[in-house]
């Protein structure tokens, strides 16, 4: 599933160091990036018209909690008691954020609007952790926020059209298209400093209009050690060596890639072919990687995949037919569950 105008805007911004997330979207694949094994109460998906809260604290018997109408929605993440849910069409929010506090009874707290003058326009890729917010935007710009105040005027602005990114220790890696996959050293997290190491060569760092509305884009992730492209155009997963950037190792997947995550050594992308040149012939589904090897594990058939999020021994998968909960403890995909209402095209897992 994943968007930019150079502006350069250089802003001292003071953070207020709260919380530290249990459960964050990207590492954009809505998994666990701390490796917790607690199991989330909660899966929120978001289907284009709702955003959806889903029990999933007993991973066999998922259950519909309740919904709100989020117009064109097509990206969540997730901290404690608030929803990051990006909107597509041009007259809706770039982002409304929604109160988690009463799951049966979510509201919308606050809307951000897209050309509000912060050259907000499509979120690809957000990653939050201890109240900032680092996000991609396809047309926008990489973008560093203040979460703890809720506050989308306080910002740095960096780089170019922007896809993903993902973390290591005080290095943050995002793939944009004027530096293909590169790093900025984010040591003082209100301002970012690009370290130099890029590579244009082996990344599609472009974005791929969908119908009826949503990105296609390439995604990063990491283990800790490498970092891991599921590189749209040429439908592959790509290693590289975090230090120099230099690709290590690829494999073929045969699909575009809607959703990316790591866990427990293991890659998991979803795929699916887009109505709209040049991604029309995709494998639809979701596949499971080793890492050491980048040998394929497993896979299955979906109608539509389009999110997926880990934890402990689960794999929540989304597509057009509903929420798809597997066990993956056996290095393969076997159902527990699905549960048609959980339809939908993002998901996030949250308390």
């Amino acid at each position: 599933m994943i968007m930019k105008t150079a502006q350069k805007i250089q802003i001292p911004i003071f953070f207020t160091l709260v919380f530290s997330l249990l459960f964050s979207c990207s590492d954009n694949s809505s998994s666990d990036p701390s490796g917790s094994t607690t199991t989330p109460q909660y899966a929120y998906i978001t289907d284009g018209n709702d955003l959806k809260i889903i029990d999933v604290a007993v991973p066999t018997a998922p259950t519909f909690v309740s919904s709100l109408a989020v117009n064109t929605s097509y990206f969540v993440s997730v901290s404690p008691n608030v929803a990051y849910v990006a909107q597509y069409d041009a007259t809706a929010p770039y982002l409304s954020l929604i109160d988690l506090s009463n799951a049966n009874a979510p509201v919308v707290s606050q809307t951000v609007p897209k050309n509000s003058g912060l050259v907000f326009r499509l979120l690809s890729d957000m990653y939050t952790i201890n109240n900032i917010g680092y996000l991609t935007d396809t047309y926008g710009g990489f973008y560093v926020i203040d979460l703890a105040n809720s506050n989308f005027n306080l910002q740095v602005n960096l780089g170019a059209d922007a896809m993903s990114l993902t973390k290591i220790q005080n290095e943050l890696f995002v793939i944009d298209q004027a530096s293909g996959l590169h790093s900025y050293n984010v040591s003082t997290p209100g301002n970012p400093v690009l370290t130099g190491t890029s590579n244009t060569s082996d990344i599609d760092a472009a974005s791929y209009a969908d119908s009826p509305f949503g990105q296609y884009h390439s995604w990063v992730e990491t283990d800790g050690t490498y970092l891991y492209v599921a590189n749209t155009i040429d439908k592959k997963i790509k290693q590289f060596d975090a230090a120099t950037l230099t690709l290590v190792n690829e494999v073929l997947i045969n699909g575009y890639p809607t959703a990316f995550a790591l866990h427990d050594g293991h890659a998991f992308v979803t795929m699916k072919a887009s109505s709209n040149a040049p991604l029309q012939a995709s494998y639809d589904g979701v596949k499971m990687y080793d890492l050491a090897t980048l040998s394929l594990v497993d896979m299955k058939p979906l109608n539509q995949a389009s999110g997926i999020a880990l934890n402990n021994n689960q794999a929540y998968v989304t597509d057009a037919d509903g929420l798809h909960i597997y066990d993956v403890s056996g290095n393969n995909f076997l159902l527990q569950a699905t549960l048609a209402a959980g339809f939908g095209n993002f998901i996030a897992l949250g308390q």
